[in-house]
């Protein structure tokens, strides 16, 4: 059976993105997930979570986050953008998630 999803709810690609984009950035700093917990002052089981892909944090979130790594939000959440659709039913989110291509230098 699928997944359901509310209509606020992130594609698990999206979620992956996201998971992906702080996995490489905290790596990139040396931190652990406690240490950016730490920082962040957000609990070490938010930064499990978000890099699993098994939540999206709240914006205040992904902004103590980014300024904990020493980035942007842009670059924090790489990739993922909002596209507005056109008029769909109900019961779609109103909205589409489009992935951009990253070059691998």
């Amino acid at each position: 059976m699928a997944e359901q999803r509310r209509p606020r709810d992130l594609t698990y690609e999206a979620r992956a993105r996201l998971a992906d984009n702080l996995f490489l950035q905290r790596k990139r700093t040396g931190l652990s997930q406690k240490a950016l917990a730490k920082r962040a002052m957000v609990c070490d089981t938010r930064i499990s979570a978000i890099e699993n892909g098994r939540v999206v944090a709240l914006l205040d979130v992904y902004v103590r986050i980014a300024g904990s790594l020493g980035v942007s939000l842009d670059e924090l959440l790489a990739g993922v953008r909002w596209v507005p659709a056109a008029v769909e039913l109900e019961r779609n989110p109103g909205y589409r998630v489009e992935f951009e291509a990253q070059d691998n230098q």
